[in-house]
């Protein structure tokens, strides 16, 4: 069943990437219309970052961490990737 779900998305990919790039004139029309675009207003506002929150435990709790080497399946192929799981403990 994996594969089949695998294959049918992999199919997908490719019908989406091919109709892209068959699309005549496609990219030109995007350059082109980046071209006349109006340079952006310096006075304009920046977006606000959400605020920091700095967590301070209480001094009898320390941070615990464990550390182990997972499989992820991706399209390319299975990869080992480094995963990390940590939770406040009592000293």
């Amino acid at each position: 069943m994996r594969g089949t779900t695998m294959a049918r998305l992999m199919a997908a990919l490719g019908l989406g990437l091919a109709a892209l790039l068959t699309q005549p004139g496609a990219d030109m029309q995007a350059r082109a219309q980046a071209s006349t675009r109006q340079p952006t207003d310096v006075t304009a506002p920046q977006r606000r970052r959400a605020p920091r929150i700095t967590v301070y435990p209480l001094s009898n709790y320390y941070r615990e961490c464990a550390f182990a080497l997972g499989i992820e399946h991706r399209p390319s192929g299975d990869v080992i990737t480094p995963r990390q799981h940590c939770w406040w403990a009592l000293r």
